[in-house]
């Protein structure tokens, strides 16, 4: 079995701009009294977990663990800031997932550093959520609230996986990139966020400027490649 370990922020999807800081910023506001968001710092790639403890820390609050309804109305807040404002899926997403999602030996999955409800609502918003259901109806993956690194996520995936599973990471981000390479997981990365091509070949040489024009064809023969 291939796991296909997908990212979600400017991987699969993008949030219209400023919609993450208006979410967010109204859940600091509520949970802790503060005025803040996410924006404030360096979040990209990290995990919800750290990135609720980073931003409070900046703003002079100190917590050790993160309470459930902080990610319970983050993911509300930001479920009606999407009403209107829905996602934009990535070019040549759609064609992948639907070309994945028909192979047998194929597991689609998450790595996301979004809490589990606030990645369903991202997905929902782009209608892909489907790709990437379990039978009872949650999300297949592995998820931000409950670890602070990036690489905790991989860990866990390991850990719950067969022996003998398959795995390549599909992410946008640096981090993604550099979990590619401490794992030796082969990676394919889209310069669809903040890092650039250039940036990205640092670790692999399987990088695209996104999925679109067909480029998606090369991704998917490049994940059958690792079946054989």
């Amino acid at each position: 079995m291939i796991q296909v370990l997908m990212d979600i922020d400017e991987t699969l999807i993008s949030v219209p701009h400023g919609i993450n800081a208006l979410s967010s910023g109204k859940m600091f506001k509520k949970i802790f009294g503060v005025d803040a968001h996410e924006d404030m710092i360096n979040n990209i790639g990290q995990t919800e977990m750290a990135v609720i403890i980073e931003v409070l820390t900046l703003v002079g609050v100190s917590i050790k663990t993160v309470p459930i309804e902080a990610h319970t109305y983050w993911a509300r807040e930001l479920e009606a800031d999407l009403h209107d404002n829905p996602v934009r899926v990535l070019p040549g997403i759609h064609e992948l997932l639907d070309a994945l999602s028909q192979m047998p030996h194929v597991r689609l999955r998450l790595l996301t550093g979004n809490a589990p409800e606030k990645a369903r609502i991202k997905l929902a918003s782009g209608k892909i959520e489907k790709y990437f259901m379990k039978e009872d109806g949650s999300l297949d993956g592995v998820f931000g609230d409950t670890v602070l690194k990036r690489e905790m996520l991989f860990d866990r995936v390991k850990k719950e996986s067969p022996q003998g599973e398959t795995f390549v990471i599909i992410d946008d981000s640096l981090l993604g990139a550099q979990i590619g390479k401490k794992y030796s997981v082969p990676t394919i990365l889209v310069a669809t966020g903040h890092a650039t091509e250039k940036e990205l070949r640092e670790y692999t040489d399987t990088v695209f400027p996104d999925l679109g024009e067909n480029r998606w064809k090369e991704a998917l023969s490049y994940i059958e490649t690792l079946g054989k």
